[in-house]
């Protein structure tokens, strides 16, 4: 979690880990001094917080 804590200090606003050999993402959304965290697989739609109406979809990814 150090590099969560470096990018959360940083004033990033989202962080993404994508793992295609288990087809999970987990989103982290930094606010203030808090984050959240969203897992999603590869048959979701995930939205882009950070930009208006941009999803992304892995689907394509899937065996």
């Amino acid at each position: 979690m150090l590099k969560l804590n470096l990018y959360a200090e940083a004033g990033v606003k989202e962080y993404w880990i994508v793992d295609p050999a288990k087809e999970s993402v987990w989103v982290y959304y930094f606010e203030e001094s808090e984050f959240k965290a969203e897992t999603y697989s590869f048959k979701d739609e995930i939205k882009v917080n950070i930009y208006n109406d941009l999803y992304i979809d892995f689907s394509e990814f899937i065996d």
